[in-house]
């Protein structure tokens, strides 16, 4: 069972006073029949609600994608730095949102935020085998033989990586396509820094089937559909 005025807020992303505002004024709809108090309790699963006439769907948990600008960090709050959340809407700050997993301030592209903490565990367990696809640029080319050493591991923070497959651009060997299952600190740059690279750009550019939406400039952002949510892992 849930409240009228937090089933209005979750689906429509307002807040609860924003919610009750919306059935006071008669514009909300349980089982066809205008309901004005937000304490009403009903059956999610078995209820319909109206809002204006139209069907609102129960959405219990928010996914964002965000094309992440440089100079942000994936923080929920931060006194110094500006966060991935402060780019966001006033409405999604009562929603509890937080990044899932981290991007290194001066990487950009794909970042999830969701409240599904659960879920967002899993995203990130190294033993669910999510893949997060980087697109890096280094200041010297990359050899052949680093696709060997990214695939058998290097020993970082007292354990050995885990496979890591790297994908040379052929038409500018200083570029290439990571893909990792795990998230340890800063690990492609550290990776890089092992075969003797230093990283000048970063770009996450998939998590799990998920690929960053060509159409989002830096900074820009949009929630996820059903089926994209489904293709995180």
């Amino acid at each position: 069972m849930i409240r009228l005025d937090k089933y209005i807020a979750d689906t429509l992303v307002c807040t609860r006073s924003e919610a009750s505002a919306l059935i006071r004024a008669g514009r909300v709809c349980l089982d066809g029949v205008t309901v004005k108090k937000g304490d009403v309790r009903f059956d999610e699963k078995k209820c319909t609600v109206a809002v204006d006439g139209k069907t609102a769907g129960y959405k219990e948990f928010i996914y964002i994608m965000m094309n992440k600008p440089a100079g942000v960090v994936s923080a929920t709050d931060d006194v110094r730095e500006k966060t991935v959340l402060s780019l966001l809407p006033e409405k999604y700050m009562t929603k509890e949102l937080f990044p899932v997993g981290r991007l290194d301030k001066d990487t950009v592209g794909l970042i999830i935020l969701t409240n599904d903490g659960k879920n967002a565990h899993r995203l990130l367990s190294p033993k669910h085998h999510v893949e997060k696809e980087y697109y890096v640029e280094c200041d010297v080319e990359f050899a052949d033989s680093d696709i060997d050493t990214c695939l058998k591991g290097v020993m970082m923070d007292g354990d050995r990586t885990k496979p890591c497959v790297l994908k040379i651009c052929e038409n500018d060997r200083k570029c290439a396509h990571m893909i990792l299952t795990e998230g340890k600190y800063h690990e492609i740059k550290r990776l890089c820094g092992h075969m003797g690279k230093n990283v000048t750009f970063l770009e996450r550019v998939r998590f799990g089937s998920l690929l960053l939406d060509g159409e989002l400039q830096r900074g820009e952002w949009r929630e996820l559909s059903e089926e994209e949510i489904s293709m995180l892992g």
